[in-house]
């Protein structure tokens, strides 16, 4: 018997044995595909990102929409599979032209969906190993900075210790010394001052002793001298006494022999040049005043040597 394409009975029961087990072959791959992609995104619950396993779950959800769909419409083809051949032939055309390349369109989505759920879980665990390594890696840094600050409190604690003894020893030579200073004052007020007082005093004696001594001594010589020069009587009678006495206004003369004693004993003046010593002495001789003479050779008058001269030499300037 023909149906209405022209077509043996036979070829269409066979027609839709081959179309009823091709839609049962897809069925069961899209069945597959679902159950594939539900056990991957089963297998990301671990993920740590929230946002990738609620959408995860939602596209789980949506898949097994699908094949209960797809379940309910394979259980409406076995049910109209008792109809008659011409509906039934008609129905798997409708079938081969509308619902199959439906269901493959499906199954390509699936795929689709199945890759993009494996390159989340890929992705998922990508972040997850990353992340493990930064928190291993923060540890190992917090790990670091506890033994850093352990070692930098050890350290800080030694230091101090150092410090505060070298700070105890260093009170205790300030204390020792303080002591030794003390004691020294007071042996200093009590003993050394009182001696060094007597001994200025002593001293200060003798210098006087030494003075009124040099003095008689420039008399003495100046008087012999005196004497022993030839004089006139005129200065037998009007100037027996005054070479030694200081000199006149008129810029008297004094005697050489004087001068240069005075100039021997006079402190300072030893380290003169010859042609220095030879110019005061002339200076001197000459009658000029003992300040002027000390000027005019030295280019300055030592104050030592000024007293020394004006003592010895009996002169007021």
């Amino acid at each position: 018997m023909n149906n209405q394409w022209g077509r043996g009975s036979g070829g269409a029961t066979g027609g839709g044995s081959g179309i009823g087990g091709i839609l049962f072959a897809s069925v069961v791959c899209l069945a597959l595909g679902g159950a594939a992609g539900y056990s991957a995104f089963r297998a990301m619950s671990g993920a740590p990102s929230e946002s990738a396993l609620e959408d995860s779950n939602r596209r789980i959800a949506d898949l097994a929409d699908e094949n209960d769909a797809l379940k309910r419409q394979l259980d409406a083809l076995r049910a109209d599979a008792s109809r008659s051949d011409a509906a039934e032939n008609a129905e798997n055309v409708r079938l081969a032209q509308e619902i199959v390349p439906g269901i493959q369109r499906e199954l390509e989505l699936a795929g689709q969906k199945l890759a993009e759920a494996e390159r989340l879980r890929k992705d998922a665990e990508a972040a997850a190993t990353e992340r493990a390594r930064e928190l291993d890696e923060r540890a190992g840094q917090i790990a670091q900075l506890e033994k850093a600050i352990e070692e930098a409190r050890s350290t800080q604690a030694a230091n101090r210790n150092a410090e505060t003894e070298r700070l105890e020893a260093e009170a205790e030579t300030l204390r020792r010394e303080l002591a030794e200073a003390g004691q020294a004052a007071r042996r200093l007020r009590t003993r050394e001052l009182p001696d060094l007082v007597a001994e200025i005093a002593r001293k200060n004696q003798e210098i006087a002793t030494l003075t009124a001594r040099n003095a008689a001594l420039a008399e003495r010589i100046a008087a012999l001298e005196t004497a022993a020069q030839p004089k006139s009587p005129q200065q037998a009678d009007d100037n027996g006494a005054r070479d030694n006495a200081k000199p006149a206004d008129g810029r008297s003369p004094r005697n050489a022999a004087l001068v240069a004693q005075a100039i021997e004993k006079t402190p300072g003046l030893d380290r003169l040049t010859g042609t220095q010593r030879t110019q005061l002495e002339q200076t001197l001789v000459s009658g000029e005043c003992v300040t002027n003479a000390l000027g005019s050779v030295l280019n300055r008058v030592p104050i030592l040597a000024l007293r020394g001269l004006m003592r010895d030499l009996d002169s007021d300037c």
